[in-house]
């Protein structure tokens, strides 16, 4: 994985753990809910979308899924 596609992945992962914070609170009015979960479905199909284009690069693959599993 190249050092621009692994950014993009870390960028990914934060927001998503940002929007996770977010909703996890009581405060969260139910159309600011529905427009994170909006978000967070597109941040998944663009890692989705990320992931199937290192198609042939395992290595890559691998490193991907296991980071931030510390």
């Amino acid at each position: 994985m190249d050092a621009k596609t692994e950014e993009t992945f870390a960028s990914i992962r934060d927001r998503l753990e940002e929007i996770a914070a977010q909703v996890k609170g009581d405060d969260v009015p139910l159309d600011a809910a529905l427009d994170l979960y909006d978000e967070a479905v597109k941040l998944g199909m663009k890692a989705t979308e990320l992931l199937e284009s290192m198609d042939g690069e395992p290595e890559a693959a691998a490193h991907a899924e296991g980071e931030g599993q510390e």
